[in-house]
């Protein structure tokens, strides 16, 4: 196995009333924490909203989110360089909210609108790609702010359009990503409780990365989603396990299966967290 993830995010944590508990063995929970990508609280050079009744078409694929339709009651375009954040001009009647995202030169990003942890909702991450479309629900304790995650001195602009149509989750999606949020704290708290907080020996932590194990193997098996191949991938380097105790989230192989289920959960808007065990 490959050891390091220096390059791999780690997803953020936060806490969760209940967790379905079918197919899983789930451990007694203590307090949670959250971890996300830091964005910096520099704002933004530049805003230029322009807020249109309907959306005009044109050649561009960066001028106008897409797809567009009937659904859409307003656009505006905004622009900026560095991280920050920017209030939206959002219409009453929206219900979710599609931005289009351009950066110069192409890099990574995080982009974050309103409170994602208050709402249920996520963060958003990835290249920078104007083809891809960042869609959002918008509810009444929705807050217009989005807030970017850029190195400084990129430039950026997005396209937003505003929607009549509501967020289309995909609820056995959601379901799963709830499932798996099992699973990834058993092996969280397997790993910080014998490496971190030595509240048990190594026994315990082959015991409890044979309960994750089996619990990605049995969600694998029932998985209709895009999760599947992922979870039998997971299901793989549990089994085989770190040679070192402690050391499961250390593994590169680990991340590897790890981070395609939490960007596939983020984008549903069913994001994968960690009830903590320990700590707090």
């Amino acid at each position: 196995m490959i050891w390091g993830d220096a390059a791999a995010p780690r997803t953020r944590r936060r806490a969760k009333a209940s967790v379905l508990a079918t197919a899983l063995v789930m451990l007694s929970t203590g307090c949670a924490s959250t971890a996300v990508d830091p964005a910096a609280g520099a704002s933004p050079t530049a805003e230029v909203p322009v807020i249109a009744a309907a959306p005009s078409p044109s050649p561009s694929p960066t001028a106008e989110p897409s797809p567009a339709s009937s659904s859409v009651i307003a656009t505006q375009e905004i622009a900026g360089s560095g991280p920050g954040a920017v209030t939206l001009d959002v219409p009453a009647g929206t219900r979710s909210v599609q931005i289009q995202l351009t950066c110069d030169p192409a890099e990574r990003f995080t982009a974050e609108l309103g409170d994602s942890m208050m709402l249920g909702q996520a963060p958003q991450s990835g290249p920078c790609d104007p083809e891809r479309v960042l869609s959002w629900p918008w509810e009444a304790r929705s807050a217009p702010d989005l807030t970017l995650g850029l190195t400084p001195e990129v430039e950026w602009s997005a396209s937003v359009s505003y929607s009549s149509e509501p967020f289309p989750q995909d609820a056995v999606l959601a379901e799963e990503c709830e499932l798996f949020s099992g699973v990834y704290s058993q092996v969280t708290n397997a790993d910080e409780g014998y490496g971190f907080y030595a509240a048990f020996g190594a026994d315990e932590w082959n015991r409890r990365l044979d309960a994750a194990a089996d619990a990605a193997d049995m969600l694998a098996a029932s998985s209709s989603t895009a999760l599947a191949p992922y979870l039998r991938s997971l299901h793989t380097v549990l089994a085989e396990r770190s040679p070192i105790p402690g050391g499961m989230t250390e593994v590169q192989e680990f991340w590897d299966a790890q981070n395609p289920i939490a960007q596939l959960c983020a984008v549903n808007h069913s994001e994968v967290y960690v009830l903590a065990e320990f700590g707090g």
